[in-house]
């Protein structure tokens, strides 16, 4: 048995900034500030350490009026808005085709190892039409550390299917460093996917397993490398 563990934004979906645009939203409604984001790189961190950051570069001490959990619920309120009015919202290339194949086989599992708080995650896939291909996953709701969530969504796919997946069975696959990192913490193989702003070379540098440019061009290599691995 073979589980998939993907990312979701640039690996799965891009929305053209919808995310940041809603949080930079809930921000200026709830802390009345402008341009929450400026400065921070959001790649491949969750959503309660990126809003911590903000906190944190603002100066602002999270208190039971306004902390983390405030901020990302106006957060989801804004983000349905701004993923279906994004004109940049895309699925990435051949992202459908290898779902299919994927899920089309006994032999394996998809699930998602994504930052986002699974409510979030469930809204950016909504509009690709994604979601029916994942029942499960670890997200930036259950655990603010990224390595953390991976390895409760390798936990998750252990119990759908009723006994533990081998660590070398299951691969995370993302398009940051960080998500690199988290899966290797995780004690899980890695591939990285040249589809957000880092290259082949620095997600192999960052030590995937192995790194393709996309799953159009990638797909064969991909399945070599996945299923006779």
């Amino acid at each position: 048995m073979k589980l998939f563990l993907f990312d979701v934004d640039q690996t799965l979906v891009s929305t053209g900034g919808a995310g940041l645009r809603a949080l930079d939203r809930a921000c200026h409604k709830l802390l009345s500030v402008e341009n929450a984001m400026r400065g921070i790189d959001p790649s491949g961190k969750t959503d309660p350490a990126i809003v911590r950051e903000i906190f944190a570069r603002l100066g602002i001490v999270a208190d039971a009026r306004v902390g983390i959990a405030n901020i990302l619920e106006s957060y989801l309120a804004f983000l349905h808005e701004e993923v279906e009015m994004s004109d940049k919202y895309h699925v990435l290339p051949g992202i459908v085709a290898i779902l299919d194949e994927i899920s089309a086989r006994a032999d394996t599992l998809l699930g998602l190892a994504t930052g986002n708080i699974e409510l979030g995650a469930r809204v950016k896939l909504q509009r690709g039409g994604l979601n029916s291909y994942f029942s499960f996953g670890g997200f930036g709701s259950d655990s603010e550390d990224r390595t953390e969530l991976v390895r409760k969504a390798g936990e998750a796919a252990g119990r759908q299917r009723g006994n533990s997946i081998r660590p070398e069975d299951i691969f995370v696959i993302g398009d940051t460093p960080l998500d690199i990192a988290a899966g290797r913490g995780a004690g899980y193989k890695t591939v990285g996917v040249a589809t957000g702003r880092y290259s082949t070379v620095v997600l192999q540098q960052a030590g995937a397993s192995f790194v393709i440019s996309d799953f159009e061009q990638g797909r064969d290599q991909f399945l070599r490398s996945t299923f006779m691995a």
